[in-house]
């Protein structure tokens, strides 16, 4: 198995962004534009390997934006993020020309028209004369970059630990609304933000799919699913915890939760529909004795600087290429499970594993792999 290092440094970052600047102009040509604007936070933060463009968050314009033509590349901001950008992004030294305007003023369009002329150019936000450039740049995201597995690996890895150290110091009578502000506590330190919370004690996780934490107290039984982010690249973890010995039925039905995931998994292959994957989950639950369960939830699909770049259906469907993320979340209602991978040449590459739960030993397409199981306490 190929061994990912990950390099912050300037030298390696402007490597990647060279890589992805021939990408952007390869597609320039291929779509007879002039240039790319990107806008976005997570094509941001692609396109400058790592950049962070976010003030506040949870919104979808960053405060720098992107300018990229057949020959240079610009960065657009404000004074306020001018000197932070040279200081701490070093965006400068990434190849980006940096373009300011002070706060008050409104710039962005005019230094475009400056830069494009009368040529046509592509947009990730709505924008006068602009074609829509969302899907083309996700193309260019899928298949990622080795700084960007190793990258994607040093995620997973803290964020694995640190959410399953959280869990096991949770005790019957914590609030759901508490845990999340424990988990959240552990990652900022690490410099992973949190995009997504899901948690559920007992009779919540059966009845909802999307349980937004509440006051709710954990009696016996509690789901956490979070989805964390670092340096644009985002991943998600599902997991359960159980006090006292659950029943049998609970167990197994935990363990077909997996099995469907690992099928999903194992039909997921470079050159391959991904539409597979969707279906192997459909027959999965027929076969294991839930036939209509999969219509309750989506099944999962690609991700990497979002969430999801979309779901997986009969009509919407894509080939899967090398080093492209993927994440699936086969439920059942009380059960659900959620680990996201990279498919390499050398077969899945798990970005989120088990650390101090429990392992369910699985091998997936010749490769050995590690799924958590549920983490009983006293």
């Amino acid at each position: 198995m190929k061994s990912y290092v990950m390099d912050n440094s300037i030298e390696a970052r402007r490597q990647e962004v060279e890589e992805k600047l021939a990408r952007v102009r390869k597609m320039l040509d291929e779509q007879k534009l002039t240039a790319l604007y990107i806008a976005k936070c997570e094509g941001f933060a692609w396109i400058t390997a790592g950049a962070d463009s976010i003030i506040t968050r949870y919104v979808e314009s960053g405060c720098v934006s992107a300018l990229i033509t057949k020959d240079k590349c610009y960065a657009i901001t404000n004074n306020i993020e001018y000197q932070r950008f040279l200081d701490e992004e070093k965006i400068d030294q990434l190849g980006f020309e940096l373009l300011s305007q002070y706060w008050y003023e409104d710039k962005t369009m005019g230094y475009i028209k400056d830069i494009v002329g009368d040529g046509a150019w592509a947009s990730d936000v709505p924008m006068p004369g602009a074609v829509d450039a969302n899907k083309l740049i996700s193309l260019m995201q899928y298949s990622l970059l080795d700084n960007e597995i190793a990258r994607y690996l040093h995620l997973g890895e803290v964020f694995s630990r640190e959410l399953e150290e959280v869990l096991a110091n949770v005790r019957p009578g914590d609030v759901e609304l508490d845990i999340v502000g424990r988990i959240n506590n552990a990652l900022w330190k690490h410099n992973i933000d949190t995009v997504l919370y899901l948690v559920a004690g007992d009779q919540r996780i059966y009845k909802y799919r999307h349980p937004i934490p509440t006051d709710n107290k954990i009696d016996r039984y509690m789901m956490v699913c979070c989805n964390a982010r670092y340096k644009g690249l985002i991943t998600k973890i599902t997991r359960f915890i159980h006090f006292g010995k659950p029943d049998d039925a609970l167990v197994k039905q935990y363990a077909d939760t997996v099995e469907i995931e690992n099928r999903m998994i194992a039909a997921t292959k470079i050159g391959s529909d991904n539409l597979l994957a969707y279906q192997a989950a459909v027959s999965s639950y027929k076969e294991m004795g839930y036939p209509e369960m999969w219509k309750n939830h989506h099944q999962g699909g690609p991700q990497g600087y979002t969430n999801g770049y979309y779901l997986i259906t009969p009509d919407m469907h894509e080939t899967v290429v090398e080093n492209q993320c993927y994440c699936y979340n086969p439920s059942i209602t009380g059960t659900k499970t959620e680990d996201a991978f990279i498919v390499t040449t050398d077969g899945p590459v798990m970005i989120t594993k088990p650390v101090s739960f429990p392992k369910i030993e699985a091998e997936i397409n010749g490769v050995k792999v590690e799924r958590p199981g549920i983490l009983v306490m006293d």
